[in-house]
């Protein structure tokens, strides 16, 4: 009997055992299950943990586009306005106490992006020239190419996802193809997304639907506090799906007043009511600029 029960104890023993590691391995298991499956999605988010003082103006140009981004002493302009803005552009840079452009970039060929662009190459020092990597031959893409070799300027085409600092806030280049030839010049336009701590904002030029789709292919990480709403405001851009990954807090529209071009239109200014976002527009309101110190965005102007 005492054997029997010492056999007895041993086996239950034995089962305990075997029950203990299975639901170790269970644990095990689980937990593996949850770190590989269950894990935050990535960020891809690059810039969010750049911090220091940045400042966004958007000109008012009228019909055209001009962006002076500024960040902790160092400069950079996004597109130069028409031919006939060269003028203000000049004195407006050196107003904000402009000598040396660290970036200029032409978003693409059009006259409203590039027209001053050569200019402002005679006019400031420029540390790095992006263009597209396109052909077009009209004289004020031309002008911005002689322009480059007469100070001996370097032209860079970037790559999707190329990164540059400016001070301590950060950018990348968002569009998915630099180096194809567009039919519509349009869709040539240089995106990036820069970043400062808390903040960023996507300025994409004049990007139509079509590259919308690319980019939303892409899975580039788009979502942006401030967003310059494409092409001015037309309807060939600014599609629903595009604006729902953006998601912008703030949209500014760069338009002339009474354009003959109908923008910003009522299709796009209704698919931006419906993200909620506040907007801004130069042909109302004039130069608009931002600041953010990583944690407060600010503007010297109220929303409409």
């Amino acid at each position: 009997m005492g054997k029997k029960n010492r056999e007895k104890r041993r086996g239950d023993s034995h089962r305990q055992r075997k029950r203990l590691i299975g639901g170790i391995i269970a644990l095990i298991a689980a937990a593996v299950y949850i770190l590989i499956y269950h894990r935050p999605a990535p960020n891809y988010d690059i810039s969010q943990n750049a911090a220091g003082s940045l400042k966004v103006h958007f000109l008012d140009v009228g019909q055209a586009d001009c962006i002076l981004i500024q960040s902790d002493g160092k400069n950079m302009l996004i597109d130069a306005g028409n031919n006939n803005d060269k003028e203000y552009v000049i004195s407006y840079l050196r107003e904000q106490g402009v000598t040396r452009l660290d970036y200029a970039i032409g978003t693409h060929a059009h006259e409203d992006h590039i027209g001053s662009m050569d200019d402002v190459i005679l006019n400031f020092e420029i540390g790095e020239l992006f263009l597209p990597d396109q052909t077009y031959e009209t004289q004020s893409y031309t002008d911005v190419l002689i322009a480059a070799e007469n100070r001996e300027l370097h032209v860079t085409h970037p790559k999707f996802k190329e990164t540059r600092y400016l001070g301590e806030a950060r950018f990348i280049f968002v569009m998915p193809d630099a180096d194809r030839e567009y039919t519509d010049i349009n869709d040539s336009s240089l995106g990036i997304r820069i970043s400062n701590g808390k903040h960023s904002f996507l300025l994409c030029g004049d990007s139509s639907k079509a590259m919308e789709e690319e980019f939303l292919d892409s899975r580039i990480y788009l979502h942006s506090d401030v967003f310059k709403v494409s092409h001015h405001g037309s309807s060939d851009a600014n599609s629903t799906a595009f604006l729902k990954a953006v998601d912008p807090e703030y949209a500014v529209i760069s338009c002339g007043k009474n354009n003959d071009y109908g923008h910003p239109h009522k299709r796009t200014l209704k698919r931006l009511k419906k993200t909620g976002a506040k907007l801004f527009r130069t042909d109302q309101q004039g130069t608009i600029i931002f600041e953010s110190d990583g944690n407060i965005l600010t503007c010297n102007t109220n929303a409409l």
